[in-house]
Parts: C-alpha cells; sequence; structure tokens
C-alpha cells in the first residue's frame, strides 16, 4: 500500500550530523513532499524562539508546505521544571504558526532495557504530571499535546493509554510505528488499540539483523539495528492499512536514522508514495 506524496513531511534528521530547519524546509520543497515537521532539535529551534520561528513558518508557508505538528524530544524527568518551561514556550510558538498539535516524549532512555519495577514507576510518576500539565496549558491556545511512545516508560500499549486515560482523552498519539518496537510492542496492534487518538505518524525501519550500525535493545533485549527506509524488518503495508482503516488522515514524518545523502530520500519516497 502506499500513501500519497502530499502526506509525507519531513524531520530534522534529513541530514547526517545536520539539523537545520531551513535546509529541511528547502529540501521538502525540492522533492515535493507535503509539509515539514519543525522541532526542537533544529539549531535554529534550540531554544523557543518566537522571532525565528515566525520566519520558519513564513519560509515553510511561501513554498507551500503545511506545518502539521511541532515535535519537541526531550527528557522531561530530568529537569522538570526547566522541561515545562521549555515546553510552555513551543506551545506558544505552535499558536502563533497555528500548528495544531505539540508532539513531545518525557524520557528519552533509548538504550536503558527494562527497568526494575519500582523505578519504571518512579519515573512514570515523575513524568506524567508535566505531560497533563503542558495539555492544560495547551488548550486555551488552540494546541493539542501528543505522546509520543518512546523508550522504555512511557511506551508500549498499556502506559500510553495509561496516560491518555488520566488525561481525559485531552493528550493525542504519534503513531511512531519504530519506537513501539523497544517495547515489544507490535506497531499494528499498538495502532488498532490507539484507534481514533492518533493524530500524527512518524515513519522509520529497523533491521532485526545486523545492518553493520550498532544495535539498540529492546526492553526483551531484542536487538534493533538502523537501516534505510524499506530494507528494514517493519510491514509498512499492514500500518498503512490499520491506520486507513482507524480512519486515519493525517501526515507521515519520514524519520531518517540512518540517511546519507538525498538519493536515499529519494528511494524512501520511492518506497513509500504512490
Amino acid at each position: 500500500m502506499k500513501i500519497a506524496r502530499e502526506k509525507i513531511c519531513f524531520y530534522s534528521s534529513m541530514y547526517p550530523g545536520v539539523s537545520s530547519a531551513e535546509m529541511i524546509i528547502d529540501c521538502a520543497e525540492r522533492f515535493e513532499v507535503g509539509g515539514v515537521e519543525l522541532m526542537n532539535f533544529c539549531r535554529e529551534l534550540s531554544i523557543p524562539d518566537r522571532a525565528v520561528a515566525r520566519a520558519l513558518g513564513k519560509r515553510a508557508r511561501e513554498k507551500g508546505l503545511a506545518l502539521p505538528c511541532f515535535s519537541v524530544g526531550i527528557d522531561a524527568i530530568a529537569d522538570p521544571a526547566a522541561s515545562l518551561e521549555k515546553l510552555k514556550g513551543y506551545a506558544e510558538i505552535c499558536s502563533e504558526l497555528e500548528i495544531p498539535y505539540l508532539h513531545h516524549t518525557i524520557a528519552l532512555d533509548y538504550r536503558c532495557g527494562r527497568l526494575p519495577e519500582e523505578e519504571w514507576v518512579k519515573r512514570f510518576n515523575t513524568g506524567a504530571p508535566i505531560a497533563l500539565e503542558i495539555a492544560d496549558f495547551c488548550r486555551p491556545l488552540g494546541v493539542r499535546t501528543l505522546i509520543e511512545p518512546q523508550g522504555f516508560v512511557f511506551n508500549g500499549i498499556d502506559a500510553v493509554d495509561r496516560l491518555i486515560k488520566m488525561s481525559d482523552e485531552k493528550i493525542g498519539v504519534v503513531a511512531d510505528v519504530g519506537n513501539v518496537y523497544f517495547y515489544d510492542t507490535d506497531p499494528i496492534e499498538f495502532i488498532n488499540a490507539m484507534t481514533g487518538r492518533i493524530c500524527h505518524s512518524h515513519l522509520k525501519d529497523y533491521s532485526l539483523t545486523p545492518t553493520g550500525a550498532s544495535p539498540y535493545y529492546s526492553a526483551n533485549g531484542v536487538a534493533l539495528y538502523d537501516t534505510e527506509m524499506g530494507r528494514g524488518d517493519i510491514d509498512f503495508d499492514g500500518i498503512f492499512t490499520a491506520l486507513e482503516n482507524g480512519g486515519y488522515n493525517g501526515y507521515f514524518a519520514l524519520e531518517f536514522e540512518a540517511a546519507k545523502g538525498e538519493d536515499m530520500v529519494r528511494r524512501a519516497l520511492d518506497f513509500f508514495t504512490k
């Protein structure tokens, strides 16, 4: 199953070692995709600067690109107070640029593996109030927060479902079809469990056999290797079918973990799009 090119948006990891929003916007125009997902890892937006964001938003929209979501990768558990203030700053940027969704992580714990139950509960109970407070802060701004399954705490069906229910469904979901593997969760099962809550999607691929990249490990110790999109083990046909059956009509951000030049971008678009 293929998706429409205008439903693709480009993300910060388009170029190895470089995260420039201007470069990503220009690349999106060249490849004639639908939009860009601005984020705090772009060097221009490492702090929430509204003037800089306005200029980037103007640049994108003059090129006919949508801004469907603003992404904040943050380890909020490490410094809750500072993280909350930073998230509020990005929420105000979303409101000003009329970006409907603020997507955030809570704990950027890629490589720690399965946590002892006591530590898991401690991290969840530290991070959840941050997610709930920023969700309430965003509502009067006309912005909805989205939780991305990520790492070893706020991941998997049960933890994400628990957080959303705690928010009275104020918080939506980013269907990141790679990150759920870290919690040994099938992405199609995750999508089906989150039907009606999914507002945005991230596409990335992992291989279960060595690719030359250093492996990540899932909570159950499964080795996951970065790979070029379409060459790994993720069932994208099944994922797109599950999203379509669930009524999803949003954007798909290409999240390159191993991008090596624009030929790889071109191959990914050939793989995914009609």
